[in-house]
């Protein structure tokens, strides 16, 4: 976007409609999430003694076969109203997906959702990476006003991960949609434009290999975001 916009301002017109590139950062890197390429390596990974958990929460899932994965690999890259992203580390293998989504490009609104994140993923600091690279590029390159993020109400660690990375609960939607055949509550988040510059900061230090020793954290994002008492 223009270099001529300050921190959280929105520049005129609608926003891009949101599509897959390339998003490089320390760890791995945001791609394009391709089915022919990714659909295998995923598969075994969502797909093993943690299965009920990686889908519990999800609106599909889980595939009785690595072909039937696929397919819904397929689909989902071949929906232009969503772009699915994969999280792929330093050797550019897939460990799960992203996805922007629920685009209103001319009011500057968009979703994070249906994000698959596989037990190799989850609690490294790609994982965050990963989030912070999607996040970035969502209000730094794209300039949205608004991010939203939507979970069942029984989504503990989607419910964990949004007040972890700075979003704003705003409320629930009772009986919101239907998860597997049952009504469920639908718990909305979301971060502003206006918010990400002190969100940013907060994410690049704790990213920072400083913030790190013996791979431990010294410091968690919510509490470099909160600062010194």
């Amino acid at each position: 976007m223009s270099s001529d916009l300050k921190p959280g301002e929105i520049p005129p017109g609608d926003a891009p409609v949101p599509a897959t590139v390339v998003l490089v950062g320390r760890c791995g890197r945001l791609r394009p999430l391709d089915a022919e390429r990714d659909a295998s390596c995923l598969y075994p990974l969502s797909h093993d003694e943690h299965t009920n958990a990686t889908w519990v929460d999800m609106k599909v899932g889980p595939f009785a076969s690595e072909q039937a994965f696929a397919d819904h690999v397929a689909e989902l890259v071949a929906d232009k109203k969503r772009a699915f992203f994969a999280v792929a580390g330093l050797d550019d293998k897939p460990l799960g997906w992203l996805c922007l989504m629920e685009a209103k490009p001319a009011h500057h609104v968009v979703e994070l959702g249906y994000v698959l994140y596989t037990p190799p993923l989850q609690r490294t600091r790609l994982a965050t990476e990963a989030l912070y690279l999607i996040l970035r590029h969502v209000f730094d390159d794209l300039g949205y006003r608004r991010l939203e993020w939507t979970c069942t109400s029984t989504n503990q660690r989607s419910r964990k991960a949004a007040d972890r990375l700075g979003f704003v609960y705003e409320g629930t939607q009772r009986q919101g949609l239907f998860l597997k055949g049952k009504p469920c509550d639908i718990c909305v988040y979301s971060m502003l434009s206006s918010e990400w510059p002190a969100h940013r900061s907060a994410f690049e230090a704790w990213l920072d290999p400083r913030n790190f020793e013996a791979g431990r954290q010294l410091r968690s994002v919510a509490e470099i975001r909160v600062g010194p008492n």
